[in-house]
């Protein structure tokens, strides 16, 4: 396989699977007209692929993925890099970055986003006559970006009070239900306002809607605010070293002190909101003032017993996430193991090319590929090398490619010993396979090298870790996870089938062992 016919693939799956999800969510009315508008591009991608495989079918993947890499790719990357800098409350660098992207995807609301963004750093430098005539365009009408800008004009001036009243009583219900940017605004305030049970009743409520985020942030967010106004100090902390890790610094601290006092230790907290006092902060200079000169509502007084089952339930979904959403930052940095193979497979693959090309059947040959009739002439070491060999640049890419992302979360939950004798057993058990396969004439391969089967191994034994979860923790970050990886199986399943130079018979003995493997070894968790 070419890297046109791999780029065909990646694209045409990247844009079906686009527009199945976006048909399945263009029911969220506060953001049809946003998923509407992938599907189209994901369409108009399709369309183009096809037309280009009908003229000119040697050049069809290469102009699909650059479309793909322009009108999906860098959109969907700027437009999380915008809302992550305008968290930071970098609001002129979000806008500016924002109108650039307005060009790549032209949906007016984001266009429209990006102005509310220059609005804010307009009010940041003190030129807020300018950002009221911005603001004015949207305040009257009814829309998302409406309500966007008066939920933020309400945190601004610290009017938690009034953006309760506002939800309350000119909001219909069915908003809430669909806008989950505005459901978090409406927790916060509950939280501001003392009102910690109904905080907790309602993220308990929108707990699924918020989930619906691709990146997770607003349900974070929410247990953000959950476990600072109910003094969870340890969960608090959790969150900031992971899932909310990319927060600047002075937010980190605002929430950090918040848990302080309402945790108890209310001097600690005085000393740090006046640590902070001097920020420059837009959105936390009021909420400051408050914290200094109003005080907290005491959870431990008013948290029903049913409150502190939500808050109990909170830290071990979060604690579930950490393990089985694959997105805590310290796994890859932790994963030795991982780095290890990836390195000592870069190694074999510099020796390929300098001892004759990595696509020279002969210098394979004197380096261990596996070829089932000498492997039972005595040849077992090939089991072994084999593995660490690839036929060309594109091969090594893409198993260690599978191999960074799948790794480390193995890695983690079964500690580098284990997970090194996974990765040995199937890389060497999927050999193993192929040549039994090979001699019985159920296989044709008579010639094989990759970490394919390891790979498809970790695969499995991801399965393996994450359907235990679901069984036996009821851990919703694992069943939704182990969707994800069954998808990855049943792609890789057609994708073979699909490439007869592909070896069907060593990835799916790889993944079955990985998955039988994976079973029988005990979660370690790094320790934890």
């Amino acid at each position: 396989m070419d890297i046109n016919q791999l780029l065909l693939w990646i694209v045409c799956t990247s844009c079906i699977l686009n527009i199945i999800v976006g048909i399945r969510r263009v029911g969220m009315r506060h953001s049809a007209m946003y998923i509407r508008s992938w599907i189209w591009v994901a369409g108009f991608i399709l369309v183009a692929t096809a037309t280009a495989y009908f003229l000119i079918p040697a050049k069809a993947g290469l102009i699909a993925g650059g479309l793909w890499g322009i009108f999906m790719l860098v959109p969907i990357l700027g437009f999380r890099l915008v809302n992550q800098l305008a968290i930071a409350e970098r609001f002129g660098a979000a806008s500016q970055l924002g109108n650039i992207l307005y060009w790549l995807h032209p949906i007016e609301s984001w266009h429209q986003y990006s102005n509310l963004l220059w609005a804010l750093e307009l009010i940041k430098q003190g030129a807020t006559e300018q950002a009221e005539r911005i603001i004015n365009r949207y305040k009257s009408t009814n829309s998302f970006l409406s309500r966007q800008t008066m939920a933020t004009l309400y945190q601004m001036e610290g009017r938690w009070q009034d953006l309760l009243e506002w939800i309350d009583t000119e909001l219909p219900q069915r908003i809430l239900q669909t806008d989950p940017n505005l459901v978090i605004y409406y927790l916060r305030a509950l939280g501001e306002t003392g009102q910690l049970n109904r905080l907790l009743q309602e993220l308990k409520r929108f707990e699924l809607i918020l989930e619906q985020t691709d990146t997770g942030v607003n349900q974070n967010m929410g247990r953000l605010f959950a476990f600072a106004f109910c003094g969870q100090k340890e969960q608090l902390i959790r969150l900031f070293k992971g899932a909310l890790a990319f927060y600047p610094s002075h937010t980190r601290q605002f929430w950090l002190a918040t848990v302080n006092w309402t945790a108890g230790d209310k001097e600690l907290a005085r000393q740090q909101f006046l640590a902070l006092s001097n920020t420059s902060s837009l959105f936390y200079q009021n909420a400051i003032q408050k914290r200094l000169y109003e005080s907290l509502i005491d959870p431990r007084r008013v948290l029903t017993p049913e409150s502190r089952q939500i808050l109990s339930r909170l830290a071990v979904d979060l604690q579930h996430q950490v393990r089985y959403s694959g997105r805590d930052r310290f796994m890859g940095a932790k994963a030795y193991g991982t780095w290890a193979i990836i390195g000592l497979n870069v190694l074999m693959f510099i020796a390929e090319v300098k001892l004759g090309g990595s696509q020279n059947i002969y210098t394979l040959y004197r380096l261990g590929a596996l070829v089932p009739k000498d492997v039972f002439n005595g040849d077992w070491w090939r089991l072994f090398a084999s593995t660490f060999l690839h036929f060309g640049f594109l091969h090594l890419l893409m198993n260690m490619f599978g191999l960074y992302i799948l790794g480390p979360f193995v890695e983690y939950a079964l500690g580098i010993g284990q997970y090194l004798l996974l990765y040995l057993t199937t890389g060497i058990g999927s050999m193993l396979v192929v040549c039994w396969a090979t001699e019985l004439g159920y296989s044709q391969a008579d010639f094989v090298v990759g970490a394919s089967g390891c790979v498809m191994g970790i695969v499995g034994a991801t399965a393996a870790i994450l359907l235990r979860g679901w069984y036996q923790e009821k851990s919703r970050a694992a069943s939704k996870r182990l969707q994800f990886i069954l998808f990855v199986i049943a792609f890789q399943v057609v994708f073979d089938l699909s490439n007869p130079e592909i070896s069907f018979t060593g990835h799916t003995a790889g993944l079955i062992i990985g998955f039988v493997v994976g079973s029988l070894l005990k979660a370690d968790w790094q320790g934890q």
